[in-house]
């Protein structure tokens, strides 16, 4: 080995240890410290709730859930998750979280709590009249369970309020489609729509209408199945041109 080789291994040996020196040294003044304890993550994630900075606020919570497991801070920041995500108007997101905290825990007492959220994060997605009820629909589930469920929450009486607004929005959108068929000459299928109508939604202030074009619509089919007559052969003969 020249001496030459042996200077360059030095050379070498000697940038690894100024490199790894640096490293040490930056790593005494950027170390983060101890973890901070669940309770003050948590409520850090609650201040920033209050703020409305709804992204910090779930990355707190998430931070509390990965590091605490096991706390009742955890608990908590399951369902300030789906809260931060339901203020941001992230509602499939917050649902989702809604439903996991209640699989999670089927015996807290946060569950109506849950359940009424649920159905809010549907209802807040529902369309117009003339569009797609799925949400809708979704919203009606959710808010007749927790009815079902815990008849006595306090978020109870304010579900059958939803439940309601749910409710007219399926039979203005019934009456819609029955509109539709009917002014498209689709009888037969307007007049199942306005029979539907009449039968699951009693109440409907439309009703009225429905029942006479009910009576209109089967009329007009009446008249479209009858076969013609000996009066109408014998009258188109004496139309004839000869």
């Amino acid at each position: 080995m020249t001496k030459k080789t042996i200077a360059y291994g030095i050379l070498a040996l000697g940038l690894v240890f100024v490199i790894s020196g640096c490293s040490t040294v930056k790593g005494w003044f950027t170390s983060k410290g101890p973890d901070k304890p669940p309770d003050v993550l948590a409520q850090e994630g609650i201040n920033d709730l209050k703020k409305k900075k709804y992204q910090e606020a779930i990355e707190t919570f998430e931070k509390v859930k990965d590091r605490y497991p096991y706390s009742e801070q955890a608990t908590l920041a399951q369902l300030k998750v789906a809260d931060a995500y339901f203020y941001k108007k992230k509602y499939d997101e917050a649902y989702q979280a809604y439903r996991e905290f209640e699989k999670l825990h089927p015996t807290s007492k946060a569950v109506p709590y849950c359940i009424y959220r649920e159905g809010l994060c549907n209802y807040r997605q529902r369309s117009t009249i003339d569009r797609d009820q799925t949400y809708t629909q979704k919203a009606i589930g959710d808010f007749k369970r927790l009815k079902q469920k815990f008849p006595d929450s306090e978020y109870t009486p304010k579900a059958e309020t939803y439940l309601n607004n749910c409710r007219k929005d399926l039979a203005e959108h019934e009456f819609y489609v029955a509109e539709f068929y009917y002014k498209t000459k689709r009888y037969q299928a307007a007049l199942e729509r306005y029979q539907t109508l009449v039968q699951d939604y009693p109440d409907f202030p439309k009703n009225a209408e429905a029942k006479q074009r009910i009576e209109e619509c089967q009329t007009l089919l009446a008249q479209k199945d009858k076969p013609p007559g000996f009066l109408s052969k014998v009258t188109s003969i004496f139309d004839a041109k000869w």
